[in-house]
């Protein structure tokens, strides 16, 4: 076997080969903070990785929806990279683990890079290509930020301690069949051994198992699509195909109505076009607020979705991962750790619909102080501080730049409007409308799509009605819950009669 590139991470495994299962592993603090990296993971990063095949629900459909809209169907062409590569809040934190398997690097920072521009004295950057400064130009990249780059200070200061990145001490973990993390104890190995009827510790295998990066990503994989993940990984089962029971799904979709239920700021009113006896719904005609709380998903870290729905897939266990830093191992977790795990904040400028339906805080915008002119930075990034003060060029002449300010500081711009506005949440242009399919996928609405649609229905028209539908908060939750949950009927599931839509029918895609 080729041995992996790059570095790994050693799990011993306890595995009971004659059952064929892994019981429990024991691992170092290395592993455990990859584990809990996954929390602050963007769900939009995710489905990347893993190659639009998560399985959460119709987070891939969403996500390639993004992708085959053009241009001209977003705000800027920067909103469309942000749905697509969502930065990550701790970022800072992810870069110093052993294995970091979402690929952060330090930002790249964008400028105007005309030194005449009309907006000089504002000093902008941004951390998106395709952000336009207020001038109308797009702003270019100048390199990335060489000493602030995301890192707080307190992962800073945790760089230079034996802590881990997120828990504390060099203490030994136990990681349970199902995900779930505790400090290694003698009491919890031997109530695991009678969990699992093992009289004799001496049958169990111990196998040590090497994560490479790409292990890991598999493993990630299995978190999202098995209830006894190690297991399935060690004995390289078959990742079961998103056949999850929809009407057990969507029993657990509907909560209990507040008696005053409050209707979304503006009235986001919906058409649809479904079937007179609420058995099918072929797709809505939707508006940009409506597509953008859906795109903006993407945007959001895993365990604010955990935090408020409890679970972030069907079949998966990742919301063991959560409850366990709230639970077995939170006095081992580092104190500035905990709402990072537990409550993950959302970069600046991508606080949306989603955001605050999901009640996810933003960070303020970044300021960068540099040691040059503007001027000077525009035109040579960040190799130019240095000249900006002064050097000795090929003929040992002694050179200054002529401006008088030699440090200032950068204010980030948002990336979602065109001139960097401080206004402007939506990702979406307001120019346009959509459709929106029951399996969710999402399309410039024409005339072409829906004649498609319907025939591909085999429904008669005479059987199909048009109804204007105004979304309450809690059904907008609903929806977001369900395309967490569910990989079809999306619609249906959400906006028929709960108890009309139990055997839904499910017509021919038209992709």
């Amino acid at each position: 076997m080729a041995k992996p590139e790059g570095p790994t991470i050693g799990v011993k495994l306890f595995v009971d080969k004659e059952k064929k299962k892994v019981l429990f592993a024991e691992s170092d603090k290395e592993f455990v903070d990859v584990l809990f990296s996954f929390l602050t993971m963007p769900l939009g990063t995710i489905v990347r990785l893993l190659d639009k095949q998560s399985q959460m629900g119709c987070l891939d459909q969403l996500y390639k929806s993004v992708e085959d809209l053009n241009l001209e169907y977003f705000q800027t062409s920067a909103c469309k990279a942000m749905l697509l590569k969502p930065l990550n809040a701790a970022s800072g934190h992810c870069r110093r683990l052993k294995i970091n398997v979402d690929g952060s690097v330090p930002r790249v920072v964008y400028v105007c890079k005309d030194t005449s521009c009309s907006a000089l004295s504002d000093n902008a950057f941004s951390s998106f290509p395709g952000t336009v400064c207020k001038c109308g130009k797009v702003m270019e990249s100048i390199g990335q930020c060489p000493k602030y780059d995301g890192d707080t200070e307190t992962a800073a200061a945790a760089a230079c301690s034996e802590d881990g990145v997120f828990v504390k001490g060099c203490l030994k973990f136990i990681v349970t069949h199902d995900l779930q993390v505790a400090p290694a104890t003698t009491s919890l190995m031997m109530s695991l051994f009678e969990k699992f009827g093992v009289l004799d510790p001496a049958v169990l295998e111990q196998q040590v198992l090497q994560f490479s990066s790409e292990k890991i990503t598999c493993l990630l994989k299995r978190l999202l699509t098995s209830k006894q993940p190690l297991t399935d990984h060690y004995f390289e089962a078959p990742v079961p195909q998103d056949d999850a029971s929809l009407e057990a799904l969507v029993q657990n979709l509907h909560p209990k109505q507040e008696s005053e239920d409050q209707e979304m700021p503006g009235n986001l009113k919906i058409r649809v076009l479904q079937t007179k006896d609420d058995s099918a719904l072929l797709y809505a005609e939707v508006g940009v607020d409506f597509v953008d709380s859906l795109f903006s998903l993407l945007s959001i870290p895993l365990g604010s979705a955990i935090k408020l729905y409890g679970q972030c897939s069907a079949k998966g266990c990742l919301g063991n991962v959560y409850r366990s830093i709230d639970g077995s191992v939170q006095e081992f977790v580092r104190e500035e750790c905990q709402s990072l795990l537990l409550d993950p904040k959302l970069p600046p400028f991508f606080g949306c619909c989603a955001s605050k339906i999901l009640q996810v805080d933003e960070l303020a915008p970044r300021e960068l102080t540099i040691k040059a002119c503007f001027v000077c930075f525009k035109s040579l990034g960040f190799s130019g501080c240095s000249l900006c003060h002064g050097y000795y060029n090929s003929n040992y002449v002694f050179v200054k730049c002529g401006n008088m300010v030699k440090s200032i500081k950068l204010c980030e711009a948002n990336p979602k409007q065109k001139g960097g506005c401080e206004k402007g949440e939506v990702y979406v242009s307001r120019k346009a409308n959509f459709l929106v399919t029951d399996d969710l996928r999402v399309l410039p609405l024409s005339l072409a799509s829906t004649v498609k649609i319907v025939s591909d229905s085999k429904i008669q028209t005479s059987n199909l009605v048009v109804k204007e539908i105004t979304l309450t908060k809690s059904k907008v939750m609903e929806l977001q819950r369900a395309v967490l949950l569910l990989s079809r009927n999306i619609l249906s599931s959400v906006l028929l009669h709960p108890k009309k839509n139990k055997k839904l029918h499910h017509y021919h895609r038209m992709y």
